[in-house]
């Protein structure tokens, strides 16, 4: 009788039908084991979307909430700095201190006119600075007797016009009736031309004679004329003024001479 190859495989099954003991059991376990895990996997994802506050789609946002800014007040004042800036509604404004901040500052200041007088008729501004000739319609010239030096007299000149002027050169003196102006001392020629804001004067001196008794063709003469020479030194502005002598007349010879126009009495009168 031939072997018989049959085998027996005993299978024991415990409550929680767990088999062991054969392969089949192991497959079992394994099977087991998976679905354990997928149990577990999805209880995960359950909470996941409790926290997600039960939302389908865990990927899905919320709806972007409309953003309404609080609406700004133009008439409300901007903030200001004292001497900084001040911003309104994306514009900077300097705010100038000591003024409010009205863009006003240069006008409550002294401006600048591009020269400015120091004293009586010095020119203290920019080289280069020009205005009108003196007009000798619009100046009010004196003639005075100086005490030291002797024979000598103070020519003053003083602009009555609204505007400032310039006075070039050295007066055009003519006595009685000169063909020829007096001529000018030439040492006597200042740094700068004298410039006379309204009201200022200028001065030249005038040797009448010498005192040594040196002079030629001495005689006495009883009128003056005047006249302001332009810019380049030549002609007249407003043609002449008569202008009254000290005592009535006075003795003149041939050395007699005209400064420069000074700004200062003191630098006419000290040739």
């Amino acid at each position: 009788m031939p072997r018989s190859h049959t085998r027996s495989e005993a299978v024991i099954e415990t409550g929680a039908g767990t088999t062991t003991g054969a392969p089949l059991g192991s497959r079992a376990v394994r099977r087991r084991a998976l679905r354990i895990a997928a149990a577990g996997l999805t209880a995960v994802a359950a909470l996941g979307l409790t926290a997600c506050g039960g939302q389908d789609n865990p990927l899905q946002t919320s709806a972007a909430k409309p953003f309404h800014p609080a609406p700004q007040d133009s008439g409300a004042p901007a903030a200001r700095a004292e001497g900084g800036a001040r911003t309104d509604g994306g514009r900077t404004e300097q705010v100038t201190a000591g003024h409010g901040g009205n863009g006003t500052g240069a006008d409550a200041g002294t401006k600048a006119t591009g020269t400015s007088t120091n004293g009586a008729g010095r020119s203290a501004g920019a080289p280069g600075v020009r205005h009108r000739a003196c007009d000798a319609a619009k100046i009010r010239i004196v003639a005075k007797p100086l005490a030291r030096p002797v024979n000598h007299l103070l020519v003053k000149a003083t602009n009555t016009s609204g505007a400032t002027c310039d006075l070039y050169s050295a007066p055009y003196l003519r006595f009685d009736a000169a063909q020829a102006p007096l001529p000018e001392l030439p040492d006597s020629r200042p740094q700068a031309v004298v410039t006379l804001a309204p009201g200022e004067s200028g001065y030249a001196g005038v040797l009448t004679s010498s005192a040594d008794g040196s002079g030629r063709n001495g005689r006495t003469v009883t009128s003056l004329s005047v006249s302001l020479p332009g810019r380049d030194g030549k002609g007249s502005i407003g043609g002449s003024a008569a202008v009254a002598l000290p005592l009535g007349s006075v003795y003149l010879d041939d050395s007699a001479w005209v400064t420069y126009w000074q700004s200062d009495a003191s630098e006419a009168a000290a040739w």
